[in-house]
């Protein structure tokens, strides 16, 4: 179920706090007048929104529309610990007029087709929500309400932008961003070895062609190019911090047949021989 939210509208809350479910739960069986905004911190809970069930985990946060059915078939685990945020309903803006002319609204808003969004990757988004509940609680008798309610206005503000940006980064996630992300850990992680293209199409049970392919698609090289890239790199930044060591290991360590291949290799993509002081 797709969601929409102004980024830059006036965002006001009915309430916001923290809850630890010491007893495992289901989640409340009902239909709020409110969106429930509800990040998980630790633990998991299972949420149905109508129909749908999503399952959450650390760092998750969950969008529970107004108007709609929200219920729990499963209990939370137990000791689980989440923050939720009740944001009343607003109509949406069709427009927003600027002195140049004016732009249309989904320039300046949250949209997404899932309600759920997987936040580890970027903390901005907790830290804004924790920060919303601490204005919401705050009794703070040099802030009144007004101002009070203009900082959450603003902090909700900021972290929808987080979560729109977020969700665009996801869209443009190359095609096979995991599978790449682990064949590119491996390379990493084992410096000394020089993989063919068939070697890691067995490891991850996927035709050597796929590989190729991914590579392209993602970096516009070959498998063969990025693996070459990146240990040159590798083997630069290595002399660098080592300035005393030989090129015969500096070969051994990154992969190499020997320090006459590994200098060729490194005065094509540097223009200068590896024994150049770096």
């Amino acid at each position: 179920m797709g969601i929409s939210f102004e980024i830059a509208g006036n965002h006001k809350i009915e309430s916001a706090n923290y809850v630890t479910n010491v007893v495992p739960m289901l989640h409340p069986d009902r239909v709020l007048d409110v969106h429930d905004f509800l990040y998980i911190l630790d633990g998991t809970w299972e949420i149905y929104e109508n129909d749908t069930a999503y399952e959450m985990g650390k760092d998750d946060l969950l969008i529970l529309s107004a108007g709609n059915h929200h219920y729990g078939k499963k209990p939370s685990s137990a000791g689980n610990k989440h923050m939720y945020i009740h944001l009343y309903q607003e109509a949406p803006k069709r427009s927003m007029s600027k002195r140049a002319g004016s732009i249309s609204s989904s320039a300046t808003a949250l949209t997404s087709n899932s309600p759920l969004f997987h936040c580890a990757s970027n903390p901005r988004i907790k830290q804004y929500f924790k920060e919303i509940i601490a204005t919401h609680l705050s009794d703070n008798p040099s802030i009144n309400q007004e101002m009070k309610e203009e900082k959450i206005s603003l902090l909700m503000g900021l972290m929808l932008w987080e979560m729109s940006s977020l969700q665009k980064s996801l869209e443009s996630k190359p095609k096979h961003s995991e599978l790449i992300s682990e064949i590119i850990d491996l390379l990493q992680t084992n410096p000394h070895h020089m993989y063919t293209t068939e070697e890691i199409a067995d490891k991850f049970y996927v035709c050597s062609k796929t590989i190729s392919n991914m590579f392209k698609d993602a970096y516009d090289v070959t498998f063969y190019s990025y693996q070459m890239n990146m240990k040159l790199e590798m083997v630069r930044q290595y002399l660098s911090d080592h300035p005393y060591e030989t090129l015969a290991n500096a070969a051994r360590n990154y992969g190499f047949y020997d320090e006459f291949h590994l200098g060729k290799a490194f005065k094509k993509k540097y223009g200068y021989s590896p024994k150049r002081k770096i």
